[in-house]
């Protein structure tokens, strides 16, 4: 495709990815709510029924235009050898309507943010804690879905009324619960009243046949509208660099150089990010040389934790802050860590001691000399 080079197109490079697999097939279809509602009568609520003293599972069946118009004509349903089946539970959606009990959405386009932290792609490493960079996030911005009412029409045919009482009565215990997989969409269902009826013919199979309707709380999202994903994905960045920039193009050059001087000492102070290596002193302590520790700006004193300054690392392990304490020397410029090896059972322990051929790594805020 041609670019105009006379058009600014500015694009973000956090949506600049290669489309995945999660990605493609996000909507909740009419589809997906007729499945959620079938699966949900096979694996929870149809219980299973004795006939010639074999247990048998109840099968469900979707009632497509011709099976439907054939119940309705004869009042049952036959198999390909022309025996009736039974028992069999059937349902076909019926209708459609907007539902405003909900959710009132005012804006159609509205979306809301989802995050996963885990990526195949950026996954956990110990350099990532040494140089403070984090790992970033997938994003998912979901578009607003459309709240809706279904109504679903069933027929239950069975032989005895003993196995047409167990399959109503868990239709009923199952009433005004939400239905579905647990790992897929679930859907709130509502079932009023039960029509009971008993055909007993000359020369024909008695048949127990029961009818119903559900109403089921839905909602639809398509997987696309407008040639335009409904799930946008967009990653997070690693790591956020403060800074101050100046305009040279004209206009008040001073401003950026004012707003600079007024929080020079926070912005400072928050770009120090030092890393060395300590040294050994003795079983519980090490410690930093020729190092600076930076003043706290009076506006982040009481909201700024100093006890968090610093992250030790033993072997590349953190070492939690509750298990060293530290201390500066501004005459020797030297930060000393101090280790708890008391018992192994105390929670502040490390647990162990140290060793002159263990590597001691620390980042934080100092300043090296």
């Amino acid at each position: 495709m041609a670019i105009d080079p006379l058009k600014s197109n500015k694009l973000n490079r956090a949506t600049q990815y290669k489309i995945e697999s999660n990605e493609r097939g996000k909507g909740v279809r009419l589809y997906d709510v007729d499945m959620a509602i079938a699966e949900h009568m096979m694996d929870t609520v149809l219980p299973t029924v004795e006939i010639f003293q074999e247990k048998v599972k109840i099968p469900v069946m979707y009632g497509n235009p011709e099976r439907w118009a054939a119940v309705q004509k004869q009042g049952y349903l036959r198999d390909r050898d022309g025996a009736v089946l039974l028992p069999l539970v059937m349902f076909k959606r019926n209708s459609i309507a907007r539902d405003d009990s909900t959710v009132s959405t005012m804006n159609r386009h509205l979306i809301y943010p989802t995050i996963t932290k885990y990526s195949k792609k950026h996954k956990y490493d110990l350099f990532s804690q040494m140089t403070g960079a984090q790992r970033p996030v997938n994003q998912y911005n979901v578009t607003m879905p459309d709240y809706v009412s279904i109504t679903y029409d069933v027929m239950i045919w069975t032989d005895f009324t003993e196995h047409m009482n167990k399959i109503v009565e868990a239709f009923q215990y199952a009433t005004d619960e939400y239905w579905g997989d647990k790992s897929g969409f679930k859907f709130r269902v509502r079932i009023d009243s039960f029509d009971n009826t008993t055909e007993v013919g000359e020369g024909t199979q008695r048949i127990v046949r029961t009818n119903f309707t559900m109403v089921v709380n839905a909602y639809l999202l398509p997987e696309k509208f407008d040639n335009e994903s409904t799930t946008k994905k967009s990653i997070s960045p690693k790591k956020v660099v403060w800074g101050v920039e100046t305009d040279l193009t004209g206009g008040n050059l001073m401003s950026s150089q004012k707003l600079y001087n007024e929080y020079s000492d926070i912005i400072d102070f928050m770009s120090i990010r030092g890393s060395k290596q300590a040294e050994f002193v003795d079983d519980h302590t090490i410690k930093l040389t020729n190092v600076e520790l930076p003043m706290l700006p009076p506006e982040l004193r009481g909201t700024f934790n100093q006890d968090d300054w610093f992250r030790v690392y033993i072997n590349g392990v953190y070492i939690l802050p509750a298990k060293y304490t530290y201390s500066y020397d501004a005459s020797s410029n030297e930060i000393t860590f101090t280790l708890d090896i008391s018992s192994p059972a105390s929670p502040t322990s490390l647990g162990y001691i140290l060793e002159n051929t263990d590597e001691y790594g620390i980042t934080g805020k100092f300043i090296e000399l």
